[in-house]
């Protein structure tokens, strides 16, 4: 069975790594679509990135594009930033090396030393959505890097949950913004245009112009990011890959370590298997949204408590 100090490395290091490539996705398609916004959609869309990716405090402060920028990709203080992620990632990653491929630990570092020392300031006067876009393509290709270089055995299974895991909570809060409670933290309603930044904040354009043609609708925006078992940023697609993987995980633990976490897992994916949106929009969602945040959350406690956390007595 896998040690638990790497199963917390290897799990926390791909937790890390999602949240660096959300900020970075979610930044890039902000700067992009800013010269298509009037001035105040986009400070309303500034302020549901920021709302996504950073504590309450800094919500109090203007929307400003440049200051968001730098304290959600730059801040080496705020611990959700870009640089801090990748920070986090890679200091799992060194806590593990014998685990890991050459390649694996060569493209990380590579990645975080090449961002490390960048400023907003420094960037802005230029494009600064390409350098998210550049550390976007470097981030997936160590991902294909990882899964082509690594057993895939139990440390890479702590991987997929932690992956998906970070994944379905980062898609739900977005949702929340858009559909649920948290919409109230951005006063105006999202126009037309938000909502195809909302695809393309969860790369979900191209597949949900191909699944409903270019009819942009918030129902089928919510159905698509919630529900399609076949797109990899849906929550319901990151829910089927964690139960998948606890299934692989400490395959010779007793039943009785194991029960929880799996039941846990198969109540969220019943949940999001037979729920169907018109059930929702009516005016549950926002508590459905919030179900599965706590859901994921109570999966994470178990998960250390089963596999990582236990202490000795629960072995013997």
């Amino acid at each position: 069975m896998m040690l638990s100090r790497v199963a917390d490395s290897l799990y926390w290091m791909s937790r890390y790594l999602e949240r660096a490539e959300h900020t970075a996705r979610l930044l890039a398609v902000k700067l992009e679509s800013t010269v298509e916004q009037t001035r105040e959609e986009s400070e309303n869309s500034w302020l549901r990135v920021a709302a996504s990716l950073s504590s309450e405090d800094f919500l109090a402060e203007k929307p400003d594009g440049f200051a968001v920028t730098r304290r959600l990709a730059f801040d080496h203080y705020n611990p959700s930033s870009l640089v801090s992620s990748l920070a986090f990632a890679r200091d799992n990653a060194r806590q593990v090396r014998e685990q890991l491929s050459n390649e694996v630990w060569e493209y990380l570092n590579r990645l975080y030393l090449r961002l490390s020392p960048v400023t907003a300031e420094g960037i802005w006067s230029q494009q600064p959505a390409r350098l998210f876009r550049e550390a976007l393509e470097e981030i997936y290709t160590l991902g294909g890097v990882t899964d082509s270089t690594l057993n895939h055995r139990e440390g890479w299974y702590f991987l997929e949950i932690g992956r998906n895991i970070e994944r379905a909570q980062l898609v739900v809060r977005l949702l929340d913004l858009h559909f649920g409670t948290a919409r109230a933290l951005v006063k105006a309603e999202p126009s037309y245009f938000d909502w195809i930044v909302l695809l393309k904040y969860c790369n979900a354009f191209e597949p949900y112009c191909k699944e409903y043609t270019a009819i942009i609708e918030p129902e089928k925006i919510a159905q698509f990011l919630l529900f399609d078992f076949g797109f990899p940023h849906s929550v319901r697609y990151a829910v089927d890959r964690v139960c998948e993987a606890l299934t692989q995980v400490a395959p010779g633990a007793p039943p009785s370590r194991r029960e929880k976490v799996e039941r846990l897992a198969g109540r969220l994916k019943a949940m999001v298997d037979f729920t169907q949106i018109d059930e929702l929009i009516g005016g549950s969602l926002s508590a459905f949204l919030a179900d599965i945040t706590n859901q994921c959350e109570d999966i994470h406690e178990a998960v250390y408590a089963s596999y990582i956390a236990y202490g000795a007595e629960t072995v013997l």
